[in-house]
Parts: C-alpha cells; sequence; structure tokens
C-alpha cells in the first residue's frame, strides 16, 4: 500500500454555494408542515413516522420543492445545496457531548429534517451508525478530538459517505442548529463535475480502474480486531460529462504507485475547487454524495454547552436495491454488515 497524502487546512477563496431561502411567509407555511408532522409522530425511529412525512412533504412551499426535486433529478455543478431559514428548536439544550447522541423525540429540527429529506427520496440508517437512529447529532466529544469522526474537531478529511457500503447514502443532509462559537468551522465540499478537468486523461482513464481499496469506519466493525479493506474497485464512475465518484481520503488506499500518484492528483484537484460555508442555525447543506466528497474544517470545542450542533440525516433515492438488506422491523434501517473477525 503507498499512502502519502499531504492533508492541509488551508482557507481558500469563499465560493459561492447553490442556495434556496426561505421567505418569511415561506417559513411560515412550513412551520404549519413541522407542527402537522409533530401531531402525527412522536417517535424519531418508527416506521409511522417516515410514512408519515413521505405523505406531508407535499405541504412544503412550492418554490423549495422545485429547488429539491431539480436537485435530486439533475445534481448541480456544485454537488451541494443549501436551503437557508429553516424553522429550528428556540431555547436549546446544552450541545450534547457523548458519541451516540441521537434525538429520540420528533421535535422541530427533526421534522424539518424528515420533510424536507424525504423529498429527495427514501431515508436510510445503518445498525452500526450510531446504533441504526434515523438522525444523529453531530457534536465534538471530549477525548475524541483527533478522531476522523464527527466527534472529533481537528480537520475532516473529505470523503464518500459510507464510501464502503453497497447502499451508502445518495444525498447526506446536515441541519444546523447551532454554529461553533467563533464561526470557524466551515463545512468542505468538493464535486468531481467541478474536478474532473483538472485531471490528466491518464489519471482520469487510471481512477476508473479498480485499483483502490476502501476499508471500513471504525463504527462498522467496532468489535473486529482489524478494520478490513474491501476488493480493488473504481474511484470514478459515470461519464466524462456526468462523472460519479467514490473515495474517503483517509480511509481509501491505491494497490500501487501508479494508482497512488493518480489518487494524489485526484485529492489535489478536489482541494482547488472546494466550497466552504460556515452553517448558521437553519442551514441545511444537502450533499450529493454520488459526486462529491465532503468534510469540515478545525475548530476548538469549549464544551460549555454551547459548541456547534449538528443534526444529520442519510437518503436513496429509492430502498428497492437495499430491500435485501433491510431489517425486518423496520423500513428504514440496514441490517449489521459481515465483518471478517
Amino acid at each position: 500500500m503507498y499512502r502519502s497524502l499531504d492533508v492541509h487546512d488551508v482557507r481558500h477563496p469563499p465560493r459561492e454555494t447553490p442556495r434556496y431561502d426561505l421567505t418569511p411567509g415561506e417559513r411560515d407555511q412550513m412551520d404549519r408542515a413541522v407542527r402537522t408532522l409533530r401531531g402525527r409522530a412522536t417517535v424519531v425511529g418508527a416506521p409511522r413516522t417516515v410514512d408519515s412525512a413521505r405523505l406531508l412533504n407535499g405541504s412544503l412551499p412550492e418554490g423549495l420543492i422545485a429547488a429539491l426535486e431539480d436537485f435530486r433529478r439533475f445534481g448541480n455543478d456544485a454537488g451541494v445545496l443549501t436551503v437557508r431559514n429553516l424553522p429550528v428548536p428556540a431555547g436549546l439544550p446544552p450541545t450534547p457531548t457523548v458519541p451516540n447522541s441521537v434525538p429520540v423525540d420528533c421535535g422541530v429540527s427533526v421534522a424539518v429534517l424528515l420533510l424536507v429529506m424525504s423529498r429527495l427520496g427514501d431515508p436510510i440508517s445503518y445498525t452500526e451508525e450510531k446504533h441504526g437512529a434515523l438522525v444523529h447529532d453531530i457534536c465534538p466529544v471530549p477525548g475524541e478530538e483527533e478522531q476522523q469522526q464527527n466527534t472529533g474537531s481537528v480537520y475532516f478529511e473529505l470523503h464518500t459517505e459510507n464510501a464502503f457500503h453497497a447502499n451508502r447514502p445518495d444525498f447526506v443532509g446536515l441541519l444546523c442548529l447551532r454554529p461553533d462559537h467563533e464561526r470557524r468551522a466551515a463545512s468542505i465540499t468538493s464535486s468531481i463535475r467541478e474536478a474532473l478537468h483538472l485531471l490528466s486523461a491518464e489519471e482520469a482513464a487510471l481512477l476508473r480502474q479498480p485499483r483502490f481499496r476502501t476499508r471500513l469506519a471504525p463504527s462498522f466493525c467496532r468489535d473486529a480486531d482489524v478494520r478490513p479493506y474491501l476488493a480493488p474497485a473504481p474511484v470514478l464512475g459515470g461519464t466524462s460529462r456526468y462523472p460519479t465518484m467514490t473515495v474517503d481520503f483517509d480511509d481509501t488506499a491505491a494497490t500501487d504507485e501508479e494508482a497512488e500518484r493518480a489518487l494524489v492528483a485526484l485529492h489535489g484537484a478536489l482541494q482547488r475547487v472546494r466550497r466552504e460555508s460556515v452553517l448558521l442555525a437553519g442551514d441545511l447543506s444537502i450533499i450529493d454524495n454520488s459526486t462529491t466528497v465532503h468534510g469540515r474544517s478545525a475548530f476548538t470545542p469549549c464544551y460549555d454547552g454551547q459548541d456547534r450542533w449538528l443534526q444529520r440525516m442519510f437518503v436513496v433515492h429509492s430502498l428497492r436495491g437495499a430491500l435485501d438488506v433491510l431489517a425486518v422491523e423496520n423500513n428504514y434501517r440496514c441490517r449489521p454488515l459481515a465483518v471478517p473477525r
């Protein structure tokens, strides 16, 4: 295995991220939809909650629906859509500080995520990821500052969400409830649609060959002695006009020196086109996981109850491709992966 990627938390000139800002009237309409969903569903993890959100998402503002449908069907070159001015709870409790924190009740922020994200497809979760919860709290955790996970606070390397999983999300939603103290924790995204032209034809051809292995995330093999790598696979797919990408720059390794040089070139190209955005309360960043890697700049948590707090949800275009691996007791959770011990 050849690995020599240089990782620098370099500040780049800001680039605008495609976004949709709710008007005050649309915000009021969103509030009504949230209240209706909360009146029908109280428990986040109940299949009825997922079904209710799917039936009610047609009551979202028409302009928002149009923007979401366009992103779902066609994507965009940036690979991300930010929705702003969404309702979030007033008088938030202290930011959680434990690794597997998840919301239990269908509060305002959870209802917002369910309504908006279910417009893009079917919600999905993974038994190994925060015990299979549908919505996750994303917060810094004491003692895990150096981790390349959502509990850390160092630079979080660019990655496809669950790059190793056959049923990885098509979209990742990150809703901000509370930004970090200094407004330094920037969400970073980089799209292969914008980066592909920066690669040579030889590099792109190499990245389309099965010469790269990705290992499982720590949360998916907690009881295993090692984190196993999958069989070699390509990093790039799709066409030259509409490329796709699956890579984790912390967990993907090339199988030879030539492939490693191509992987380094891809990393550099993605860094050149990266977009950074500090999410504020009520901002929802929706990432196209088939074309775009994401990460986060470093920040300094204070553990005073006012640290950065996001909530996350995963969506696939359709559950049809995952039906064989879903748990019997619900309609969105994948059973555990078989991990070599």
